[in-house]
């Protein structure tokens, strides 16, 4: 294995997310239990993703051989999931089981406004955190990580309405940041700034201090015990638990919503409504078009249809 100092091993850390090393490490953990080692030959690659494919959808084995491969690259050694063997045997479970990829079901404005309502079993704070956290991540088309990384220095409000700095994304681990407006709903109970501005009065009070540039590092959304304490900042796997927590406290179904739900249905809703593709894509910061299109979902045939507005 090749000598590095603290300082080089550190950026070599950083090159990828951190999620990701731990999603590697899952992975090697996996590898090493089926009889797998580093180094490993090609074949017993080759045999163990070919097992595995019982279980896991090729999009885990693929990056599960991107984990074996940057085991390899970390110690300086060939990597054996170039090989052909390799290649084909993921081109072959791809082919065989297809890869089509599950997706989250679409929020509605409506049921979000729905689901942000007061719960008499919740306390106050932690329906106004709720409100905030729901409305503003369907609003801005957040993804999970992003809307849990916002601390309070990121929101600037201005006449028109508010705006968010996103300091890093995930298509954006170099952080360049970009800035997401959220305009003033006319609904008030379906408005993201409205809401966003009562949160941080309870956050405030909370915390007993004065919500203002100075507490730069202070998370915007946080942890809230059943005595209504304020804790440490939620994390990405938050966002969905309290989704699918207010889902069922309001009698309804939690099949196929996740975090990922509120970044899915605004992309759609606006679809539906007539907004073109580059706008969506300048609120959500999607890169490509072809993703946009992925993301518009439940929509039947005819609506949105080319052909209609020409008849």
């Amino acid at each position: 294995m090749p000598r590095h100092t603290s300082a080089v091993r550190h950026y070599l850390r950083s090159a990828l997310a951190a999620n990701t090393l731990k999603a590697y490490a899952r992975d090697l953990e996996r590898f090493k239990a089926s009889g797998g080692q580093i180094p490993a030959r090609p074949e017993q690659v080759a045999r163990y993703l070919a097992t595995a494919a019982a279980d896991l959808k090729p999009s885990t084995l693929a990056r599960q051989a991107a984990a074996i491969s940057y085991a390899h690259e970390q110690r300086g050694l060939a990597s054996p999931t170039t090989s052909a063997i390799v290649r084909r045997t993921l081109q072959g479970i791809r082919r065989a089981k297809g890869v089509a990829q599950k997706q989250a079901t679409p929020l509605t404005p409506t049921l979000v406004a729905q689901l942000v309502r007061p719960l008499r079993c919740l306390s106050e704070a932690q329906n106004q955190r709720d409100a905030a956290l729901f409305l503003v991540a369907f609003a801005g088309g957040f993804r999970r990580s992003e809307i849990a990384s916002l601390c309070v220095s990121d929101i600037s409000f201005m006449r028109q309405g508010v705006l968010i700095r996103l300091r890093r994304s995930k298509t954006d681990p170099y952080q360049r940041g970009r800035s997401v407006a959220i305009p003033q709903a006319r609904a008030p109970q379906r408005c993201p700034v409205r809401a966003l501005r009562r949160w941080l009065a309870m956050l405030a009070a909370l915390r007993n201090l004065d919500v203002d540039p100075a507490d730069a590092a202070s998370p915007l959304f946080c942890r809230i015990d059943k005595h209504g304490n304020a804790g440490g900042a939620l994390n990405g796997a938050s966002v969905g638990w309290l989704l699918r927590k207010r889902l069922t406290l309001h009698g309804l179904s939690t099949e196929g919503y996740t975090a990922h739900s509120f970044r899915a249905g605004l992309v759609t809703s606006a679809a539906k409504a007539g907004v073109p593709v580059w706008a969506i894509q300048r609120q959500t910061g999607h890169r490509s078009e072809s993703t946009v299109h992925r993301y518009i979902r439940g929509l039947n045939a005819f609506e949105c249809n080319a052909l209609a507005p020409v008849l």
